[in-house]
């Protein structure tokens, strides 16, 4: 005896599934094509900031560009005015000229914004400040950070300046400091100024150097931090901190640079990485410097060094060719996907694969059932 039974087999349209996963790739493609800018946290801040970081670097360039040699745009292709010379009497030690020509971007008071908000100051903060000559377009964005933020910092500098710092001998960091305060763009300086370099006293300067230097302090009627030794160097900044702070806390250490003292020998500075630092590590025995000493005071410290690191992890571009607008890098704005659009690609396959599967789109008819012959004795 012969039985026909009509089956519907696990079959679906070939055409229609390769269409639908055409469709899916192409749709993920379309996500990825077209994502959205979203202003990230404290946006109105961080512009504010940048835009006064390249108002100070306005003010200075006029003066700074006076002092240049004619080669000077070999040096500096943006025409700052904020790169130094290779070499002065002034000069405290080596420089890398790409950090240098980096951090001319007023975008950086914008990463310095964000630094100091996940730090947790507050308007009227008290904090305590640590630059030098090295980085004078840093400073100048930390200085817009400070002033955006409304924050009242102590600070104390030293007066010389790596390579292609600001190592001009009539055109040190301290002098730029005067000019802006001049200018009314700021309402602060150093209180206290160090020579700087070996030992933070200048050591291996030349005399005419270190005389450079102190009529630098003098003109500028800022008080010399004249260290002993390196650890007196150390005792007198977090003296100087402590009397400066007339009494009131201190919230937050900022450093900008890579000066001895304040990071400490080399072990220190490879240990004290850039941003937000708030504890001292464990594994390590780390050497004295002023960054250990706040630590162990629970005061949290932000460190501004490789400045190259920094650049890449907030999209600001490395050594460029003209002065960034403010705005500009991953510090303002972040890429995020389109919610509606990939809702909008996820119920299109989840319909599509609906229809395909259950629904039996694309198939024949005819195909839809299958008989199976079965043979009985």
């Amino acid at each position: 005896m012969i039985t026909k039974v009509y089956w519907s087999p696990w079959q679906h349209s070939r055409v229609a599934l390769f269409l639908l996963a055409v469709l899916g790739v192409m749709g993920l493609l379309l996500i990825e094509t077209c994502k959205v800018k979203k202003e990230q946290p404290y946006f109105k801040k961080k512009l504010h900031a940048a835009k006064l970081a390249e108002r100070g670097f306005q003010i200075l360039k006029p003066e700074l560009l006076k002092h240049k040699k004619p080669d000077y745009r070999e040096f500096d292709p943006t025409n700052s005015g904020l790169i130094g010379e290779f070499l002065t009497p002034v000069t405290s030690n080596s420089g890398s000229l790409q950090a240098k020509q980096t951090s001319v971007n007023p975008n950086f008071a914008a990463v310095m914004v964000q630094f100091l908000k996940k730090a947790k100051v507050e308007e009227g903060d008290t904090v305590a400040v640590a630059i030098s000559g090295s980085f004078p377009a840093l400073n100048i964005c930390l200085f817009a950070a400070l002033d955006t933020l409304k924050l009242k910092p102590i600070i104390i500098s030293s007066a010389s300046a790596s390579q292609f710092g600001a190592n001009h001998p009539q055109m040190l960091w301290l002098d730029m400091e005067n000019e802006l305060e001049s200018s009314g763009i700021f309402s602060y300086r150093s209180s206290y100024a160090s020579l700087g370099g070996i030992q933070d006293k200048a050591a291996g300067t030349s005399k005419e150097g270190k005389e450079m230097l102190l009529r630098a302090l003098k003109r500028n009627k800022v008080k010399l931090l004249d260290p002993i030794h390196f650890e007196d160097s150390i005792e007198k900044r977090m003296k100087y901190f402590d009397e400066l702070s007339q009494g009131k806390p201190i919230k937050l250490f900022i450093n900008v640079g890579g000066g001895t003292t304040i990071l400490g020998t080399n072990l220190g500075k490879q240990v004290f990485k850039n941003g937000l630092i708030t504890d001292l590590p464990e594994e390590v025995h780390i050497p004295n410097s002023v960054i250990k000493l706040f630590l162990e005071r629970e005061i949290p410290v932000i460190n501004f060094i490789q400045i190259e690191s920094l650049a890449r992890k907030f999209g600001l571009p490395l050594t460029p060719k003209k002065v960034p607008k403010p705005g500009e890098g991953k510090v303002f704005y972040s890429e995020e996907y389109n919610p509606i659009l990939y809702v909008s690609v996820f119920l299109f396959l989840l319909v599509g694969l609906y229809g395909v599967t259950r629904l039996g789109w694309g198939e024949n008819e005819e195909d839809r059932y299958l008989p199976i012959t079965l043979r009985s004795r």
